[in-house]
């Protein structure tokens, strides 16, 4: 996987594109409409996911390059045994194949990881063609929505961040960032391969 590459936020450079925010996993096709720049899927959060992730702690970031039908054989040894597990991987695993049949990739690079401050605490926009982000534990990814205002993810909600790297959508990649907030975050990317 690359290093992540982003430019801070410019309101000059940046034009007027949709944000859609559902609480049903249909919205997330709506990502190939050309001018939506974000789609996010507000879902419950799982208790026994929630609970595995307070106590998770990772020294260093889980990074992998996965197949979407291997990913939780790909990372089960990296990640402590306790209650809650089966159910992270298997989570893991589902967004791994939704995002790789949407992408229409084989592989993804996917990134765990345990944060005790924010990781991109400026708005800015990612070089990428599109990344799939849930926050499982603490708050969610912040973004501007077409007339300035900040909207953010609720916990568990898959988010999709459509980068200046998609053909046709070089102006207008999502202005993004992670929440500021000093609160603890099990945070998962997957980006497409």
């Amino acid at each position: 996987m690359s290093a992540l590459a982003f430019t801070e936020f410019s309101p000059l450079s940046h034009t007027t594109t949709r944000q859609l925010s559902d609480t049903s996993s249909d919205v997330l096709p709506q990502i190939f409409a050309p001018d939506v720049n974000l789609v996010s899927w507000q879902r419950a959060a799982d208790p026994l996911i929630s609970a595995y992730c307070a106590g998770l702690t990772l020294a260093m970031p889980l990074k992998r390059i996965v197949g979407a039908d291997t990913v939780s054989t790909d990372i089960a040894a990296a990640l402590p045994d306790a209650p809650g597990k089966a159910a992270l991987l298997a989570d893991i695993a589902l967004l791994c194949q939704m995002f790789s049949c949407l992408m229409d990739c084989q592989q993804l690079g996917l990134r765990l990881e345990t944060l005790q401050r924010p990781m991109c605490p400026k708005f800015h926009t990612d070089h990428l063609v599109c990344r799939l982000v849930c926050t499982y534990l603490g708050p969610g990814t912040e973004w501007l929505d077409a007339a300035g205002n900040m909207a953010h993810a609720s916990s568990f909600a898959v988010t999709l961040l459509k980068g200046s790297g998609w053909e046709g959508n070089e102006q207008q990649a999502i202005v993004h960032r992670s929440p500021a907030s000093g609160l603890p975050r099990v945070l998962l990317t997957l980006d497409p391969m």
